[in-house]
């Protein structure tokens, strides 16, 4: 050995094993808390068995008899290399660093090689001899000196039942994505072997002789190299630098690592139980009517990342992938987690910040309590949970009030920048980089100010408000400023009139609405993505028909388009129907809407129609009392009627969105 390999073996130790020998050994592999959940899906099990089937079926098998099978198998077969594991060894137990996809796989194979087996054993009728049983289970099992079963060779206490429930042959129900992974990738490797396996001469029985050099071949010819971490200390780095080597684990799971790795025994497996219940509760999630399919920890370290250390655009789009990256490099988060040298710290960080942190984000991504979280939601604003994780602080007294007030302020920023037209995705995200960073950690009424006042600044900047005599959110709302709102967002648009039918329904002592229903509900009747026919669905008052576009036309009769479409698409001109009450409608003269909107159960058609209740309408508050519409002498909306219809819209955006909702 020369002088630059001794520091590496102090490190290091590798070993090049065949399969039988990883498996054959007495004691099980426990699988490190560094380790992620089995994740392998149908492609990484087809690759595998697929690779093991080409190199077997190079050779023919010419043997019957089962020892000159395994003679042939050593002597003709190539060996075929399985990669590498890494372990890390103590005075009682071996533990999987990394590799435990595989070794779990190769354990799934085994069972159902062994079952093969077994079967071949009760029934006498088949020709010929191959293994013993007794052969796979010392690969399966680990056994007492007393010869007692005592644990699966590759060991995690929660697959136990999972493992067990396929010996069995009995069923058992997922927990978590490593018990779903287990039980879905076994049937994978069963079906695929129950056809590999068959007899093509004797359909529904196997093939002894090939099972046998398969069998064989599996243990004595495919080679995987165990690479042994000496020390204790250097476990948590090295798993890191293998895995930040393109090795497939997400970046919580490389952070997992970093953060637990070194921490002392109990402090270890407390961190590592908080650790794994988070995993499972995202994994157990239910994302509904959500741009993103699945939840996972990534996404909460993202969200958490940049509320508490995001100070500019910059700084944000460094967590936008791999941001464990980013955790070593950014020198605060390196400060808040002194290094990631203070066990004592990285401890408390675990039950303490990250613990609550991601049960609030979890909370708010999957809750239904907060009307105000939903109501951004349906407009896929995912942003509010960045502003609210920054503006709270750890169990904040004030949680719950913070989190409605903030997902309000925000409704309000959004809302507004859209009425008045000056909203883009693009320029939206560059005032949440600074007000995300000036929010952190604020009281309600400083956050409140806060963000009003970048939603004041925002406006002046984009010269929609003058520079001077605008001071408050009330200053913003004049008529002139918002009568030319129009539905230039089919969502957006339907999003203004939702809540104002909410906020009446509300307002009217919970008088019946088709919007006024449980938050559930309503997000489902939103009908986000317009395809469905169940739902809400938006309805121009003015259909292209010859009564309206007379309205339209000149005294020389020529019909003014622009105008028209431009009448047609003002807020005040568009209602919402559920369901397909807008097909049935849709080209109607308004004369033969009125029964429509009348019966249609959303209040604001009501209001317009005149078919309000005497009582209901007396309760209604100054501002939105109208007189009825009527049609003119050919069924149209009257032209002289439009601008009215945008005023008492305007009057209900008013009191949503600047005295406050009801329930705010």
């Amino acid at each position: 050995m020369t002088s630059e390999q001794e520091p590496i073996r102090r490190l290091i130790t590798p070993n090049d094993q065949l399969i039988r020998d990883v498996f054959s050994k007495p004691k099980a592999y426990y699988i490190d808390i560094y380790q992620r959940e089995y994740k392998w899906t149908k492609r990484n099990i087809d690759i595998l068995l697929n690779d093991f089937a080409d190199q077997f079926e190079l050779q023919n098998r010419p043997k019957t008899h089962h020892q000159d099978i395994q003679a042939d198998v050593l002597e003709r077969f190539e060996p075929y290399f399985l990669n590498t594991y890494l372990t890390h060894s103590t005075a009682s137990n071996i533990f999987i660093v990394d590799g435990q996809q595989r070794l779990t796989t190769l354990l799934l194979i085994f069972i159902k090689l062994w079952k093969i087996i077994k079967t071949i054993e009760k029934d006498a009728t088949y020709d010929g001899t191959t293994f013993k049983s007794q052969l796979l289970e010392k690969c399966i099992f680990e056994s007492d000196d007393f010869g007692e079963v005592t644990r699966f060779k590759i060991f995690n206490e929660n697959r136990e039942a999972t493992f067990g429930s396929l010996i069995e042959d009995t069923d058992i129900i997922p927990t978590d994505e490593t018990q779903r992974r287990i039980k879905d990738n076994y049937k994978i490797i069963s079906d695929y072997y129950d056809i590999f396996l068959i007899d093509n001469d004797q359909p529904g029985r196997y093939d002894v002789t090939k099972l046998t050099y398969y069998i064989s071949y599996l243990l004595d010819r495919i080679s995987i190299v165990e690479i042994k971490i000496e020390q204790q200390k250097n476990v948590a780095t090295i798993f890191e630098v293998v895995n930040d080597r393109g090795l497939g684990l997400k970046p919580y799971e490389i952070l997992k690592g970093k953060l637990i790795g070194n921490l002392p025994g109990e402090k270890k497996e407390q961190a590592n139980q908080i650790w794994t219940d988070l995993q499972n509760d995202y994994f157990n999630a239910e994302l509904n009517n959500s741009t993103e399919a699945v939840l996972d920890l990534d996404s909460f370290f993202r969200t958490f990342f940049r509320a508490k250390f995001a100070d500019s655009e910059y700084d944000y789009e460094k967590f936008e992938t791999d941001y464990h990256y980013e955790i070593y490099r950014n020198t605060k988060i390196r400060k808040y987690f002194n290094n990631f040298t203070d066990t004592d710290l990285l401890y408390r960080r675990i039950i303490e910040d990250i613990q609550y942190f991601a049960k609030v984000y979890l909370w708010l991504r999957t809750s239904y309590e907060d009307e105000y979280l939903i109501y951004n939601k349906l407009l896929d604003q995912n942003q509010q949970y960045l502003l609210v994780l920054s503006g709270l602080s750890h169990n904040d007294p004030d949680k719950d009030s913070k989190i409605t007030g903030i997902a309000r302020e925000f409704d309000r920023l959004h809302t507004i920048t859209r009425l008045l037209n000056v909203y883009e995705s693009n320029k939206f995200q560059r005032v949440i980089y600074p007000l995300n960073k000036e929010i952190r950690n604020k009281s309600l009424d400083q956050v409140i100010n806060i963000i009003q006042r970048y939603l004041i600044t925002f406006l002046k900047e984009e010269e929609v408000i003058p520079r001077d005599g605008v001071q408050s959110i009330e200053d913003i709302f004049t008529y002139d400023r918002f009568k030319g709102i129009s539905n230039t967002s089919t969502n957006f648009s339907k999003y203004v009139l939702m809540r104002i039918d909410r906020y009446l329904s509300q307002y009217l002592d919970n008088k019946p609405s088709y919007a006024g229903v449980d938050l559930m509900e309503l997000e489902d009747r939103f009908n986000k993505s317009t395809r469905k026919r169940h739902g809400m669905h938006l309805e121009h008052i003015y259909a292209y028909n010859e009564p309206n576009m007379a309205e339209f036309k000149d005294s020389n009769g020529i019909f003014d388009e622009h105008t028209f479409k431009t009448e047609r698409n003002r807020l005040g001109m568009v209602l919402l129907l559920k369901d397909s009450q807008n097909i049935s409608s849709s080209n109607e003269v308004y004369i033969d809407k009125i029964d429509t909107y009348t019966k249609s159960n959303f209040i604001w058609n009501e209001v317009l129609t005149g078919h309000l209740h005497s009582v209901d309408k007396n309760e209604l508050p100054n501002e939105l009392q109208t007189d009825i519409i009527l049609p003119n002498d050919k069924g149209a909306f009257p032209r002289d009627r439009v601008e009215s219809r945008q005023q008492l819209i305007f009057n209900a955006i008013k009191s949503i969105w600047c005295n406050g909702d009801i329930l705010a």
